[in-house]
C-alpha cells in the first residue's frame, strides 16, 4: 500500500469517530428531550390519573416502562453477542418504538368518548414502546462502547446531558403552558404533548441511522440458549465486583417505589394544582443537566465509584424531602421549592445511574462478554420494575409516609454497599 494511503487511514478513522460521536450524541439529545414529553414518572401518571383513580393502575405506568427496559436484555444479549454488527437490531426495534409512541398519542383522543378503550390502547402500545426500548438497550450500549472511547465519554456525558437536559427543561415549560391553557381541554392537551414526544423520537432515530458501526474485534461463536444461561452462575462466582455492582444497582433503584406517586401526592396531600407537572418536569431536567455535567467531570478525573456514591446520597434525599414537605404544609410553612427539588434529585439519579453504574460496568466487562454483562445487570435488576405496583398497594394498605420510609431504607442500604466498590481504573489525566 502506498505511504499516502497509510497516512490517510488514521485520518479516515478520526473522521468516522467524530461523525459517530455526533450521530450518537444527537440521538441521545433528541431522545432525552422526547422522554420529557413521555415521562413515566410525571406526564404519563398525570394522564392516566385523568382516566382512573386506581393507585395500582397509576403505578403500573412506571412498572411497564422499567419492565420493558430490563426484562428483554439478557435474551437480547444472547442473540446479539455473536453478531459483528448490532445496528440492524437497534433500527428495527427503534422503528417499533416510534410507531408505538405515535399510536399512544392518537389513543389519547379517545379519552373523552371512551376512556376505558383509550386507557387499554394507551397501555397496550406503551408496553410495545417500553419493550422495544429494552430490545435496543444492549446493542445500543455496545455500539456506544465501540464508537466512543473511554477518554471521550466524559465529554459525551457533559454534552448530551447538558443539551438534552436543557431542551427537556424547556419541554417542561411547554408542558406547563399546554396543561395550563384554557384553549386546550383534555384530552387534546395530552395529545399535543405526546405528539411532540413522538416527533423528537423520530429526530433521534434519524440521527442514529448516520452511525457507521465498527465491527466487533472479538466475535464469540453463537451459543445455544442453555449454554449461554449456564455460564451466568460461573460468572457470578468469578466476578465479585459484578455481584457488588448488581446489588448496588438493585437497591438504588428502590427510588422507583414512590416514583409515579410524587405527582399524585402533590395533588392529594399538598394541594398543588395539576399544571405543576410542567414545573416538575423542568426541575427533573434541570437536575439531569447539572448532574450530567458534574458527573461527567467526576467520572473522568476521580472515577465512576465517586459518581455512584453521590448518586446514592441524592437518591436517599428524595423521600426525605417529601416527608419534610408534608410536615411544612401541615404547619403552614412554604414547601413548594423543597418539593420541586425532589424532581431535580430524580433527574440527578437518572444521570448518576448511567454515568456511574453503567460506566463502571463498561470498565469491568471484557469486550467478548460485554453484551452479557449489560444484559445481566439489567435483567437481574428487573424485579425492581414491579416496585411502583407494590407502592400502589402500600398506599392503599398503609399511607404515603410508609411508602417513603421503605424507599429510603432500601436506597440507604445501597449507598452503604457502594463503599465496598474499588476504583480499579486509571482516571483520565487532565492533560489528555
Amino acid at each position: 500500500m502506498p505511504p499516502e494511503n497509510n497516512s490517510e487511514k488514521p485520518q479516515n478513522e478520526k473522521r468516522m469517530l467524530r461523525a459517530n460521536f455526533n450521530a450518537i450524541s444527537f440521538d441521545a439529545i433528541f431522545f432525552n428531550t422526547a422522554s420529557a414529553f413521555l415521562d413515566p414518572g410525571t406526564v404519563i401518571p398525570s394522564f392516566v390519573s385523568m382516566l382512573t383513580d386506581s393507585p395500582v393502575l397509576i403505578g403500573l405506568t412506571t412498572t411497564i416502562r422499567n419492565c420493558g427496559w430490563f426484562l428483554p436484555q439478557l435474551l437480547v444479549a444472547h442473540r446479539v453477542q455473536a453478531l459483528p454488527y448490532k445496528k440492524p437490531v437497534v433500527l428495527w426495534a427503534g422503528a417499533s418504538l416510534r410507531l408505538s409512541a405515535c399510536i399512544m398519542a392518537l389513543s389519547a383522543l379517545l379519552a373523552t368518548e371512551n376512556p376505558k378503550l383509550a386507557l387499554l390502547l394507551f397501555y397496550f402500545f406503551f408496553i410495545i414502546l417500553s419493550f422495544s426500548d429494552g430490545i435496543t438497550g444492549v446493542p445500543w450500549i455496545d455500539i456506544f462502547a465501540k464508537s466512543i472511547p473511554p477518554e471521550r465519554r466524559g465529554k459525551y456525558y457533559a454534552l448530551t446531558q447538558f443539551l438534552g437536559g436543557s431542551l427537556a427543561f424547556g419541554a417542561g415549560i411547554i408542558i406547563k403552558k399546554i396543561l395550563d391553557s384554557k384553549h386546550l381541554a383534555f384530552p387534546n392537551n395530552y395529545f399535543i404533548i405526546f405528539m411532540l414526544g413522538f416527533i423528537l423520537q423520530v429526530m433521534s432515530f434519524a440521527s442514529f441511522t448516520r452511525v457507521k458501526e465498527i465491527m466487533s474485534e472479538t466475535q464469540p461463536a453463537q451459543e445455544n440458549l442453555m449454554e449461554f444461561l449456564t455460564r451466568i452462575p460461573q460468572l457470578f462466582r468469578q466476578d465479585a465486583t459484578l455481584r457488588k455492582l448488581i446489588l448496588i444497582n438493585t437497591l438504588v433503584r428502590f427510588f422507583f417505589l414512590p416514583l409515579p406517586f410524587y405527582v399524585i401526592f402533590a395533588s392529594d396531600k399538598l394541594g398543588l394544582s395539576g399544571d405543576m407537572v410542567g414545573y416538575f418536569v423542568s426541575s427533573q431536567m434541570l437536575g439531569y443537566i447539572l448532574a450530567g455535567v458534574i458527573f461527567g467531570r467526576i467520572n473522568d478525573y476521580i472515577g465512576s465509584r465517586a459518581v455512584i456514591l453521590i448518586t446514592g446520597f441524592v437518591t436517599m434525599l428524595q423521600p426525605v424531602f417529601a416527608l419534610i414537605s408534608q410536615f411544612l404544609h401541615a404547619n403552614g410553612c412554604p414547601f413548594i421549592f423543597l418539593y420541586t427539588a425532589i424532581f431535580a434529585l430524580i433527574g440527578a439519579t437518572y444521570s448518576g445511574v448511567w454515568v456511574g453504574i453503567f460506566n463502571y460496568l463498561l470498565k469491568i466487562a471484557p469486550e467478548e462478554n460485554r453484551p452479557l454483562y449489560i444484559g445481566l445487570l439489567n435483567t437481574v435488576t428487573a424485579p425492581t420494575t414491579f416496585l411502583p405496583i407494590i407502592g400502589g398497594f402500600l398506599i392503599n394498605k398503609f399511607d404515603y409516609a410508609f411508602l417513603f420510609a421503605a424507599s429510603f431504607i432500601a436506597v440507604f442500604a445501597g449507598f452503604l454497599a457502594s463503599f465496598a466498590l474499588k476504583e480499579e481504573f486509571k482516571a483520565v489525566q487532565k492533560n489528555r
